[in-house]
């Protein structure tokens, strides 16, 4: 089997992309612990950018209670105070790392109210300590369960509010709970106030997992307090499979109407088992179902009527012959809908019964769908009368981009992270069940109908998420979907794969700064396998500094060919990345030298190719030009600010990439 695969990949795609194939192939099988040492020796002191000054944070001591914590804190006069339980031990570089970072956000308009850093904790399966590369902030991740963990830095203030707010709740003598510290600042805060440092700086020293992973009925009746301070009424429920995890169940209003938007297309046996599901399972009786059909034939048409027909006025159907356009049917059932609240469901999905009998699985959904912050909502999907996971959100990572995380693996237990378990914040969720409110949906444009087969859903979710939505993973809501009933498999045939990579490309030209970035998956974890893998070769934390360059001219020989460049700013640490392919025809140029160049400074990057295995297909080019594509995040710190000019050179030549970069001041 191997030495099929390999003779197809040499013969298809070239030598180099095979030894880059093989590479990949051996980063699989290599362990988390050898991946980690990896890292520690070879990226993790290129990521220490720091100017050895300290002035912004001061450690403090562990404390017993809340009394002796605020004295201790109340006495310090740095303005961010960095706290931990008595487990936890900060690195001995910790506060100029994170005092640098927090200089480097206020350059850039940040004024940070949070901090949190990746650490470093006990794995029983691997016997030693490994990373726990934590999501940037996640709330509805952090009302789920601890995910940052008992180490965090603060802003004097709040944090000196937030302690006696528990001190109020807990009573005198209380002892410090970081969680609920952690809770109380960052309800008060937006997403611009809270800052990651994607580096591992944070020790956890205890080696039984479970003293710090249990979930308990003090923390539920804290989270309720939490939330109802804010008028927002909801239920705790702990989870059945998880300890450490506990789930919000929003307590939804009677008045709302969800409109379930199935589009079908000559499938009225799958429909039926969709629709008698939806019948059977279903406690929350406000709804309606909209049937969109692009064309079924008579016969079939006939069929979907008296399927409609059964729900006695509670369903509708439309039928509108036209190409299929998975978009355009979207939207044709939103507008037709008279709810407030959409929920586009594929044909092939099955309800079935849930854990959690004081709700039902549209009720959750609906209750997360009203929170102001929220932008779409996703559920757990398996594959039918099995527990493998078809879908438990969408990632935006290196290798493949958009992919389902954990796609196929087994959902008996917990997978790292409380990944299948605890409900998620997440870049992206899956078009097969996606609830939205429509006056969201309207905002969002819709489904854009460029997009006719796929990336339909990862496009409105980056949009939702560009005007400061997030999407929410219900993993407390699991259901069947019958996959590849609708229209097959996109990897068949090089047809198929050419349009998902052009509808790929499409979603990047629409949404630039989030080319191969997901807040919510860690640039430490691996960027060509799709599970919380510890990645051994990170692009997106090789920091290199810009070397000063002699200035260039504008007319020294550029010309407009092929090398591009694009930009996209990382959304953490002080850094950009360089992103862009170059090539001439079926000639790569690789590793070749970015300069950023405007009248008073001009800056040189070596910059590193990597290998995009459909890069071919993208481009309609050679098989030989995979390596084309380049990558390389910079460290900004030194750069003067201002606007400059991005040039490529590559063969002695200067290319102009027709791209202009700020660096801010």
């Amino acid at each position: 089997m191997f030495l099929t695969r390999a003779a197809q990949i040499i013969g298809k795609e070239g030598f180099k992309t095979f030894g880059y194939a093989l590479h990949q192939k051996m980063h699989q099988n290599m362990t988390d612990v050898k991946a980690y040492g990896n890292y520690q020796k070879n990226i993790a002191p290129k990521q220490r950018i720091t100017d050895n000054k300290a002035d912004c944070v001061e450690i403090c001591s562990h404390c017993e209670n809340y009394e002796s914590l605020m004295a201790e804190v109340s006495g310090m006069n740095a303005e961010y105070i960095a706290v931990c339980d008595e487990n936890c031990e900060f690195d001995k570089e910790f506060a100029g790392i994170v005092s640098h970072y927090i200089r480097t956000q206020k350059k850039a308009g940040r004024n940070l109210s949070y901090v949190y850093t990746d650490s470093e904790q006990y794995d029983s399966q691997a016997g030693c300590m490994l990373p726990n590369c934590k999501p940037d902030y996640s709330w509805d991740t952090l009302l789920s369960y601890n995910y940052i963990g008992n180490a965090f830095t603060a802003e004097k203030n709040m944090l000196i509010d937030a302690i006696n707010g528990c001190m109020k709740n807990q009573g005198e003598g209380s002892k410090v709970n970081y969680y609920e510290l952690s809770l109380i600042i960052l309800s008060k805060c937006k997403t611009s106030d809270v800052g990651h440092i994607h580096q591992v700086l944070v020790k956890d020293i205890r080696t039984d997992s479970k003293s710090y992973r249990t979930a308990d009925d003090g923390m539920a009746a804290f989270k309720k307090m939490i939330l109802e301070s804010s008028e927002i009424n909801v239920n705790i429920v702990a989870d059945k499979h998880d300890s450490a995890v506990e789930h919000v169940h929003y307590i939804t209003n009677e008045y709302d109407l969800v409109s379930i938007i199935i589009p079908s297309k000559d499938n009225p046996d799958i429909l039926k088992c969709c629709l008698q599901s939806i019948s059977k399972f279903t406690k929350y009786i406000n709804y309606e179902i909209v049937v969109v059909d692009n064309g079924s034939n008579d016969s079939n048409r006939k069929e979907y009527e008296k399927l409609v027909d059964t729900f006695e006025g509670q369903a509708s159907y439309v039928y509108e012959k036209a190409d299929f356009n998975f978009s355009h049917m979207c939207n044709i059932g939103a507008a037709k809908a008279k709810g407030n609240l959409l929920l586009f469901l594929n044909d092939d999905i099955e309800i079935i019964g849930q854990d959690y009998e004081d709700t039902d699985w549209l009720s959750v959904l609906v209750g997360q769908a009203k929170q102001e912050s929220t932008g779409a909502v996703g559920a757990k999907l398996l594959y039918p009368d099995s527990s493998y996971i078809q879908h438990v959100g969408v990632i935006n990572y290196e290798s493949s981009c958009f992919a389902h995380l954990y796609a196929k693996a087994v959902d008996d237990e917990n997978i790292k992270a409380h990944r299948n378990y605890a409900d998620y914040d997440c870049l992206c969720v899956t078009g097969a069940c996606f609830m939205i409110e429509k006056a969201k949906f309207d905002k969002a444009g819709g489904f854009d109908e460029a997009f006719e087969v796929t990336h339909n859903d990862v496009d409105i979710c980056l949009t939702l998420y560009e005007q400061g939505y997030y999407n929410v993973l219900r993993n407390d809501v699991v259901l069947f979907h019958h996959e590849s009933f609708s229209r097959g498999d996109d990897e068949v045939d090089e047809e198929k794969n050419r349009r998902n990579m052009h509808a790929r490309d499409m979603t990047y030209e629409k949404h630039p700064k989030l080319e191969k970035y997901d807040p919510f998956y860690s640039p430490l974890l691996t960027q060509t396998e799709n599970n919380y893998r510890f990645g051994d070769e990170i692009y997106s934390v090789i920091y290199r500094k810009p070397q000063k360059a002699d200035r260039l001219r504008p007319a020294a020989g550029y010309m407009e060919v092929s090398p591009t460049v694009k930009v996209t700013e990382t959304g953490y640490h002080d850094d950009m990345q360089l992103r862009g392919f170059a090539y001439n025809g079926n000639k790569v140029y690789y590793n070749p030298v970015i300069f950023l160049w405007n009248e008073q400074n001009c800056y040189r990057i070596k910059v590193q190719s990597v290998c995009d295995r459909v890069f071919h297909l993208r481009k309609g080019v050679d098989k030989n030009i995979n390596y084309a594509p380049f990558f390389c995040g910079i460290d900004t710190t030194d750069m003067e600010s201002g606007t400059y000019r991005c040039a490529i050179r590559a063969d002695g030549k200067y290319y102009d990439a027709q791209t202009d970069v700020v660096i801010d001041g």
